[in-house]
């Protein structure tokens, strides 16, 4: 272990200081270079400045791990857009985005869908997806889902699909203005 038990409550503590979330503490120890990597998240996505001012508080306590014979790199990072949605915040993160879900044995749903509401009490989120012509809508149980992944979109999404995850109670299928059925 490179990081004392003390220096990660640390760690801990200033992430959380800032309102973001620790999701990952990575220790390489293989390499001739030690490498430590500290992976946060937050509600409102985690920026460049924020980064480099917990690095720079970070950074002293670095120093002392590994010694002079075995240098550490700390890296500071977030999530990145290709993480799995594991976590109930993910999803709620995700809101607006078009995920690919693979489903536990036996459970069902759209492969690709559009992330909506979540609701925090029954495990579910909302996803509206596309069939054929039609978009659907419904809900899908989070203790269903075997994995989950952000697709990257180089478009706005569709105002329909956008419309239809902020309606709380539209459920059932709809077209798009201007296609038939």
């Amino acid at each position: 272990m490179i990081v004392p038990e003390p220096d990660r409550a640390h760690i801990r503590k200033a992430v959380s200081d800032r309102g973001l979330d620790l999701e990952e503490l990575r220790e390489d120890e293989r390499a001739a270079t030690w490498r430590v990597t500290v992976v946060v998240d937050g509600d409102g996505g985690v920026s460049l400045d924020t980064l480099a001012a917990l690095s720079t508080e970070l950074d002293p306590l670095a120093e002392q791990w590994g010694g002079a014979d075995r240098p550490v790199t700390l890296e500071l990072t977030s999530r990145g857009v290709d993480a799995p949605l594991v976590e109930r915040r993910h999803w709620r993160r995700a809101h607006g985005r078009q995920v690919d879900i693979e489903y536990t044995d036996g459970a069902t749903g759209p492969a690709r869908g559009r992330v909506g509401e979540m609701d925090e009490t029954a495990g579910t989120v909302r996803i509206v997806s596309k069939s054929g012509r039609g978009i659907n809508v419904g809900s899908v149980a989070l203790d269903d889902v075997a994995s989950a992944v952000i697709r990257v979109e180089f478009r706005p999404a569709p105002q329909d699909e956008i419309d239809l995850l902020q309606e709380p109670g539209q459920t059932g299928s709809g077209v798009r203005e201007g296609e038939d059925r």
